[in-house]
């Protein structure tokens, strides 16, 4: 049996994996195709997969805090890291949303909000809380990600001029 914790940050990592390839992540390829100026999808590419490579591995230092110590410290750093690395992620994965759609779903804005919005009630707090309510999060993005692809599947990419 998986212990609940390594469940959970199992969890969060599928979710993100869900949400970083859902339609933008799918077709950015063909997004190139049709930009209108390639060369710069290119270079804003480059800083937009560093700012999610850059959340997913700050996600993984705070899951890994979590798993070291799940009451953890009644440390603030400790909770930046465990809700900043979602964020930056979501962040980074809304940037290249509208590289390829021009546009930006709601579910990740409000993935945003719901990750800053929690942020207060969770300081002194079991970091265990805290990573819970991240993978809880991604969880709902994921579910309004697939949501969205069966009301209106095969979008193709319109990048921005």
């Amino acid at each position: 049996m998986v212990p609940p914790i390594r469940s959970s940050c199992s969890h969060a990592g599928t979710s993100m994996w869900r949400i970083y390839f859902h339609r933008a992540g799918a077709v950015f390829a063909a997004a190139i195709q049709v930009a209108p100026r390639p060369d710069r999808l290119g270079r804003s590419d480059y800083y937009t997969q560093l700012v999610i490579v850059t959340g997913v591995l700050a996600a993984g230092v705070g899951y890994a805090l979590v798993i070291r110590e799940p009451r953890g410290h009644q440390d603030p750093l400790w909770l930046a890291v465990i809700l900043g690395g979602p964020a930056l992620f979501l962040a980074g994965r809304s940037r290249m949303e509208y590289e390829v759609f021009a546009r930006i779903s709601p579910s990740r804005v409000v993935g945003l909000v719901a990750l800053a919005a929690v942020t207060p009630a969770l300081i002194h707090r079991a970091s265990m809380l805290a990573a819970a309510a991240a993978t809880i999060i991604l969880a709902g993005v994921a579910v309004w990600d697939a949501a969205g692809e069966r009301r209106h599947p095969g979008e193709a990419p319109s990048p921005p001029p």
